[in-house]
Formats: C-alpha cells, structure tokens, sequence
C-alpha cells in the first residue's frame, strides 16, 4: 500500500512544476509581445559601434550600406553582387532595382615614410560605372585631385560582369587569356571608360583638360610648377597645334 505521506510530496510537487511552467509561459508571452512591439517603435542610440550597418528597402533590396573596409560589399548589379578590388571603407548607394549607383569611400596607409591614399565620391550611371567623380589619389610618386567627368556605354558594367562571371567558370589556364580578350574588346568598342573632362590638380600643376570621344585630349588649360599659363590645342595624335600664348 502507498504511503500517504510520499503521495502527499509528490502531489505537492506537481503543483508546484505546474505553477512554474505556468508563470514560464506567462513570462514568454510578455515577452513576444514586447519584442512585437519594439519592431514598431523608435530607437534612439547615442553610440552605435558596428562593422557593417545596411538600410534596405521594403522588397529588401539595399538602399544605403555603411561599412567598414572588409565588409563594404563588392559591386551590386543585375541582382548580383560581384566581387571587386579592395577601395576601403564608407557608404555606397543603390538604385530602385538595387544596383549600386554611387558612393563616398575612402582608404589610407603608410608604410615607412611612403603615404598611398585615396577618397572618392561617384555618381553611377544607369547599370554602368561613375560618370562623375570628385576624386584624391596619392602614392609614392604623385597626387591629383579634382573632378573628373566620364562616358561609360549605359549597361557597359553589366555586361562586363556577366561577361566575366562566365569566364571564371572556365578552366583556370584559360581565364588569363580569355581576361585579356574581354579588355581588348571593351576598351575597342568604347564600352570602358572613356574621360572627357579634368578640373584639379597633378603634382603641381593645375590642369583644365578636356577630351574627344576616344578619350584624347584636345584642349588643355594649364598653370604649371613655374607659374606659367597657357592654353593648348591639340590633335588626335596628341601633339599641340596652337598654345595661347
């Protein structure tokens, strides 16, 4: 026969895990609710350290993507994102379709007492690369700054990629060849960049250059090292045919 003192504890018991899992549940659903409530509501943060920090649209497509120089992501186009060269840290924009059209970005080092550096703000065109770019560059040898104005054929970018994407597919004693025809084509059709106009400064000198179609330059304003002034024309072969004065 059971012992009713021992039926008595484990009644106890029960009552007890019962109560526990209750107050359990309890505390489960306040928190849900919470947690739903918060989504709907406004933060304000004082300080809010991140490596990477990304503002999408309803569809979830990126709109802004702040972040540092390892999680900048590579170049979003035709719903892809596509690696890229390292071109440090900052924000990049993107289009309605979420291709990237634009950024700010910058990245600096020194090793010794050589300085490389670089800063950039672009606006994109349409599926294609920076048609304007308030730009600073500088290495060991030189340094520019200034606005440059560019063409890039519209889509020119995402043909590259797509382009290139199929070339890596292939075997790799084949990629550097195929790479290699890819340039060719593109710079020959002028679906690559193409300058048209430089307004800053190179080394020393301050240069107004503007460029044909074919990236030439036929007109050049200059202020050079010695502070001397002069206005040149040039042909397509780049040789000066008048200078002012």
């Amino acid at each position: 026969m059971d012992n009713p003192a021992t039926l008595a504890k484990l009644e106890r018991q029960i009552r007890q895990l019962r109560a526990a899992v209750t107050l359990c549940a309890c505390g489960l659903v306040v928190l849900l609710a919470a947690a739903f409530v918060a989504t709907n509501q406004q933060g304000r943060f004082k300080v809010l350290d991140v490596e990477r920090l990304n503002v999408r649209a309803a569809n979830g497509n990126y709109v802004v993507v702040i972040a540092n120089a390892d999680r900048l992501p590579g170049n979003v186009i035709g719903g892809k994102e596509h690696p890229t060269e390292p071109r440090g840290g900052g924000l990049l924009f993107y289009n309605a379709q979420g291709d990237e059209s634009g950024g700010l970005v910058f990245d600096s080092e020194r090793k010794d007492s050589a300085v490389t550096a670089f800063g950039q703000l672009s606006l994109d065109r349409f599926q294609s690369d920076q048609v304007v770019a308030l730009r600073y560059l500088e290495d060991p040898q030189n340094w520019s700054a200034g606005l440059q104005i560019s063409h890039f054929v519209r889509d020119a970018v995402l043909e590259w990629h797509l382009a290139r994407d199929s070339i890596l597919a292939l075997p790799r004693a084949q990629q550097d060849s195929a790479m290699q025809a890819l340039r060719r084509r593109f710079f020959r059709t002028g679906k690559w960049e193409i300058q048209r106009v430089f307004v800053g400064e190179r080394g020393k000198t301050a240069l107004l250059g503007i460029n044909d179609t074919h990236g030439r330059q036929r007109i050049r304003l200059v202020v050079d090292s010695l502070d001397t002034a002069r206005l040149e024309f040039l042909n397509d072969s780049g040789r000066v045919v008048h200078r002012v004065p």
